[in-house]
């Protein structure tokens, strides 16, 4: 950033000597040929006096007179040449101050000022074109910043939904050394990724190998107590499921997934996920919807987060589940609520990160692993949407998807 903002001052710092001074040529060369009359007559009367013997020429004019050093003026080649020549020679000062310049016997004689009405229109185009030119300037310079700065941001975009994509720019963009700050990012970030799937799979492989033996081990184990080996079976099931949750997540966390959104009837599609569920054990769901929902997004996702809803409440519920959909202007609401015991207000925020669970589901065994809602969390946020957490009408939670028309 501080070679960027060196860069940009010292390019506005050149542009505006530049323009100052192309704008006071531009307004010499204006005034000289625009003068009014009286100048000529000036010029005229000064010429008339230059020549004539008496030394004391210049107090008779009715202007200031001031004798300067010959080096006192930045007179140009033609101007120098033209006083030699003894022409007089009209000079702009500040303002609308006009001065005229002479000499006699190699002396330099300064005249004026000479008060002049310069027409408003004039230094009106003048004030214009100079903040004209200023913002051209200044565009022009900005003008390939932004370029690379959209090129960033459209290759950042790719990068944030997994696509494989190199961010490159120009050695001698003003962002380079943004970019390549960002490279070194990406290739941290990829390392970790590779890092984390690597050795989830190493997990999970050395898990499910001594876990097929322990049940190999109670198929056989026919001595054992038919009541211990139920229990000793659960927790090898309990491992299991811990384990492809643990993969199911894992996949989910490393990269957004293709998604292919298209028009899904989402009353539909909670009827069939009602069907699906009734053969399990809990509570019945109940199904407030109208006759149509559509809504975009990637069925098979969509699905997934609808149930895994449905099965948090079945773990927490009393005796109801009752599903709904709200409409908004933007999409519709899909609420999920449960007569369960609830969630405390301070842990909304909580119970969507992997792994948290409500400290009275650690006792009675229910809840899963505090994964489910981490990824309907997940989903949602691909769907550019958000999973909703608030009390329930029926008394327990209310989960709630936001989804978009």
């Amino acid at each position: 950033m501080q070679r960027l903002f060196i860069q940009f001052y010292f390019f506005l710092l050149v542009l505006l000597l530049a323009l100052g001074w192309g704008m006071e040529q531009l307004w010499q060369r204006w005034s000289q040929q625009s003068l009014p009359p009286s100048v000529a007559l000036w010029q005229q009367q000064i010429e008339q006096l230059r020549q004539q013997a008496d030394p004391g020429w210049p107090e008779l004019l009715a202007l200031p007179a001031e004798q300067l050093a010959r080096d006192s003026v930045p007179f140009s080649v033609d101007e120098q040449a033209a006083l030699q020549a003894g022409a007089v020679i009209p000079f702009f000062g500040h303002g609308d101050s006009l001065y005229f310049f002479a000499q006699q016997h190699e002396q330099l004689w300064q005249f004026g000022p000479v008060a002049l009405e310069t027409p408003g229109s004039a230094r009106l185009v003048i004030t214009l074109l100079f903040f004209v030119l200023l913002g051209l300037g200044v565009a022009l310079w900005l003008w390939p910043l932004a370029r690379d700065i959209r090129q960033l941001q459209r290759d950042l975009n790719r990068l944030g939904q997994g696509t494989e994509t190199q961010i490159q720019l120009p050695a001698y963009s003003m962002v380079a050394p943004i970019a390549e700050s960002v490279r070194q990012m990406q290739a941290q970030i990829q390392r970790l990724l590779s890092l984390q799937k690597e050795m989830t799979h190493a997990v999970s492989h050395e898990l499910r190998t001594p876990l097929a033996r322990l049940s190999f081990a109670l198929e056989m184990a026919s001595q054992l107590p038919e009541q211990e080996r139920g229990l000793m079976q659960q927790d090898v099931l309990v491992l299991q499921r811990l384990v492809d949750e643990m993969l199911d997540y894992a996949r989910l966390e490393v990269a957004m997934p293709q998604l292919e959104p298209t028009p899904v009837d989402v009353a539909e599609l909670l009827h069939s996920i009602q069907e699906q569920l009734a053969v399990l054990p809990g509570p019945a769901i109940e199904l407030q919807l109208p006759e149509v929902c559509i809504c975009r997004a990637d069925g098979h996702y969509l699905e997934r987060a609808i149930v895994n809803l449905l099965q948090n409440a079945r773990g927490f519920a009393r005796s109801r589940i009752q599903v709904t959909l709200e409409p908004r202007t933007s999409g519709w609401l899909l609420h999920v609520d449960d007569d369960g015991p609830g969630v405390p207000e301070a842990l909304y925020t909580q119970i969507t990160k992997p792994f948290q669970r409500l400290e009275g589901t650690r006792r009675d065994g229910t809840g899963g692993f505090g994964l489910g809602l981490a990824i309907v969390s997940r989903i949602m946020e691909w769907h550019q949407g958000r999973l909703l957490i608030a009390k329930s009408p029926l008394g327990g939670a209310r989960f709630s998807l936001s989804l978009q028309a």
